[in-house]
């Protein structure tokens, strides 16, 4: 059992770091771009899978993929809607507009993420909207098939991470093993999951914020192993996210993953003395 003052720290970093500001410095503040939920949780993946490196660097690169699906349907004559909160991520996509911006070439888009690589992520992307309508839909339905795509092999903890990475077959942008720290995939698990938060969207309400695992970031590793709550030397894996998030659901029964806030937050406020401006470590 956690000590009560850890507890009670949790709870209060929790409270204090879960408003809508947190978007600011972060990727989340892109999920609210576009208004329809199938729009917002194809982008939000796409921005989940680039979350990493330094963040002024990967946030230029997603402003710059955004503007451009945005003034695609804009020049294809999609009622003239305004760039902003008008366009339809999941248009370009499916329409194939995204193939002018992401020309199959060798050439790196953002860090070894070439646009080649990036054309195979928006074409399986394209592909799971039109075979099912959304990318939850598509996950629902694997998550449903206990013996499909290996999810019968993997403990119950990982099914759902499972469920999504089976969705993208030999995908570059896309981790390939659910026993690994997976922390992009468990950052967009938790945006669609997590529900009444004003950070997270929720848009999965088929899904249980129980099932979630915490994304190991740097921050969170740190102030965890601080704490007390992993060992010193713990590093990022399925294992050491199971440990954690397991005991999270001691302070947040339900919704362990809540306490990625209240970690990272604290983690934040341990580094500002240590001139950190990057704000979320990747």
């Amino acid at each position: 059992m956690l000590v009560k003052e850890t507890s009670a720290l949790l709870k209060t970093l929790a409270d204090k770091y879960e408003k809508a500001s947190f978007m600011d410095a972060d990727p989340s503040r892109f999920l609210r771009r576009y208004s329809q939920p199938r729009d917002q949780e194809l982008a939000a993946f796409v921005v989940s899978q680039l979350s990493f490196g330094q963040r002024e660097q990967f946030i230029a690169k997603l402003d710059a993929m955004f503007d451009a699906a945005d003034g695609w349907a804009l020049s294809s004559g999609n009622g003239g809607k305004p760039k902003t909160r008008g366009a339809s991520f999941a248009d370009w996509l499916t329409s194939g507009g995204y193939k002018k911006f992401f020309p199959k070439s060798q050439k790196k888009f953002y860090r070894f993420f070439s646009y080649a690589d990036m054309a195979e992520l928006c074409s399986r992307l394209a592909q799971i909207v039109e075979e099912r309508g959304s990318l939850g839909a598509a996950v629902r339905a694997r998550y449903g098939l206990a013996d499909a795509s290996g999810i019968a092999t993997v403990p119950s903890e990982l099914r759902l991470v499972t469920a999504l990475i089976s969705l993208f077959p030999g995908v570059k942008c896309v981790s390939q093993n659910p026993k690994g720290a997976c922390k992009k995939l468990h950052m967009f698990l938790r945006w669609m999951v997590r529900k009444g938060s004003p950070v997270d969207l929720g848009l999965w309400e088929w899904a249980n914020p129980a099932d979630l695992l915490i994304p190991l970031d740097t921050h969170v590793l740190q102030e965890s192993a601080r704490l007390g709550l992993i060992a010193p030397n713990a590093t990022a894996s399925a294992k050491i996210a199971i440990e954690l998030t397991q005991k999270m659901a001691q302070v947040f029964p339900e919704d362990p993953t809540r306490a990625d806030f209240a970690l990272f937050g604290l983690g934040v406020d341990q580094n500002l003395g240590q001139n950190d401006t990057s704000f979320r470590k990747f």
